[in-house]
């Protein structure tokens, strides 16, 4: 590891990893630990000192960094120096791992499992209760966020999976991936039994997303119950799903900007021809490269930065605008001279979706070129972390294409999300009334849904879970090349 040159690449090999961190947390010997993920900080560079002040309800504290002292995979120990006569010291920035509770969760899933096993024996005293786990076998796919299990009587059954409150939300979000999962495996271990369908339960009032995704679940391959836990069992209704939580904005309009603002967005587009820009649905731009924001219009004016990091771009700025402009020109392309590089290696999905987005005709089913939406619509009050892309083909059919750049077990069901709301919409003639597509004339045929992922990326789940889908649904999955990034290309196109 080489030693920072000065206070500008010291503070910036910190933003970067964090970025890398999930849930990050400082620690201070003899100090709480502080999670950065609920705190608000600061790091800035102010009076040629490297200040990062962390303030939360329990503690607000500055202190001024001198260097990296270690770095490795998820851990980072800063030097720091305390104001006046104070000794140096250490901080530690890494993933937080947890261990304690780790345990007392392990204790908590045990006790969830008694109680499952309680409520099926209330619910079906003449069935038998075989098989119920919450032991987490990785090579299986099978998490010990779930207790599982086996109904059986006499020559009929049912799989059974549950999730109890003390695991946080998207254990009940993520419930029937991993149950079709199970379903499927005790099917194909059992295949002399006929194993009915899936029982599931959740705590009171999350049964909602599970509800709506099993509404385009095929009821010819299997049947299926939902159960929510609390106060009283209830078996839920299969219509009371809840309110969609999706919104079609129209159209974004290009806001007029003040003239000065403008040569400020010729400066700086001027720069590279590789920049690219998009605007949001409040109408300001962002600008990126390759994927990777580094810019955005606001309404005081333009700001850049990598990550939480925001500069005002003035006359003062535009040197350091354009010192952030070559780094990221440098390390992010396909030939890097450092593939390890944070500003390589970040954001791979929005690199891949940059590249599709002006490839689109790549992907074959006639897909016009030009005709391509992001993130609509948005699906409110959750954070997926994959990449939607809505298109039409010539015929005004429309697609909906589903990016992962890594293996993600919850690709299919969170498409599927995309899909009904996409749906949802089409149904109501929206996308013709916001005359989306120009105006085109769209087709009253359920969208095409298209998974696409580099070939070796895809999850096991990507060829199970579409299996149980409804007939209506149309599942492409679409494999590319390893190395993407150099030259996009199809390596195969499978129907489910």
């Amino acid at each position: 590891m080489q030693p920072a040159t000065s206070l500008e690449e010291l503070k910036e090999r910190i933003d970067l990893f964090l970025l890398g961190l999930r849930h990050p947390i400082l620690t201070e010997p003899g100090r709480e630990v502080m999670d950065l993920s609920t705190s608000h900080y600061s790091l800035s560079t102010e009076y040629q000192k490297l200040l990062w002040h962390v303030w939360n309800e329990q503690t607000n504290f500055v202190r001024q960094i001198t260097g990296i002292q270690k770095e490795s995979a998820g851990r980072m120990e800063l030097r720091f120096q305390k104001f006046g006569k104070g000794p140096p010291g250490t901080l530690i920035l890494a993933e937080s791992r947890a261990a304690v509770e780790q345990v007392a969760r392990r204790s908590q899933r045990v006790r969830y499992t008694q109680t499952l096993r309680r409520f099926l024996a209330q619910l079906f005293p003449q069935w038998k209760v075989e098989e119920l786990t919450s032991e987490a076998k990785l090579d299986q796919s099978f998490s010990g966020r779930y207790a599982r299990g086996l109904l059986r009587r006499g020559a009929r059954a049912w799989a059974v999976i549950g999730s109890g409150e003390q695991e946080d939300p998207s254990a009940a979000e993520g419930i029937l991936t991993y149950g079709l999962l199970w379903l499927d495996w005790l099917r194909r271990r059992n295949p002399g039994r006929v194993i009915e369908g899936l029982k599931i339960f959740v705590p009171a009032n999350t049964a909602a997303t599970t509800l709506q995704r099993l509404a385009w679940m095929d009821p010819a391959v299997a049947r299926w119950e939902v159960y929510e836990t609390g106060e009283e069992l209830r078996l839920c209704d299969p219509a009371d799903a809840g309110n969609w939580k999706t919104s079609l904005p129209p159209l974004a309009e290009p806001i007029p900007r003040p003239d000065s603002v403008q040569r400020w967005i010729e400066r700086m587009e001027a720069l590279s021809p590789v920049l690219e820009s998009r605007y949001g649905s409040d109408g300001f731009r962002e600008w990126t490269v390759r994927g990777l924001p580094f810019a955005k219009e606001t309404a005081p004016g333009l700001v850049f930065g990598i990550g939480r990091s925001e500069t005002v771009l003035e006359e003062q700025t535009f040197a350091a605008l354009q010192q952030l402009v070559e780094k990221l020109l440098r390390f992010r392309r396909p030939q890097s001279p450092d593939p390890q590089h944070p500003l390589f290696r970040l954001l791979p999905e929005r690199w891949l979706q940059s590249l599709l987005v002006q490839q689109i005709t790549l992907l074959g089913y006639d897909l016009i070129p030009g005709a391509v939406y992001e993130q609509v619509p948005a699906v409110s009050g959750t954070e997926r972390g994959l990449m939607d892309l809505l298109t039409v083909s010539s015929q005004g059919r429309l697609a909906v294409v589903e990016l992962k750049a890594s293996e993600d077990i919850h690709l299919p069901l969170q498409a599927l999300d995309y899909w009904m709301r996409v749906h949802w919409h089409q149904e109501r003639g929206e996308f013709k009334r916001l005359r989306y597509f120009g105006g085109r004339l769209l087709s009253p045929e359920p969208p095409l849904l298209l998974l696409v992922s580099p070939a070796l990326q895809f999850h096991p789940s990507c060829e199970t879970v579409p299996r149980y889908f409804s007939p209506a649904i149309e599942v492409v999955r679409i494999g590319l090349n390893e190395k993407w990034r150099e030259e996009c290309q199809v390596v195969f196109r499978l129907t489910r």
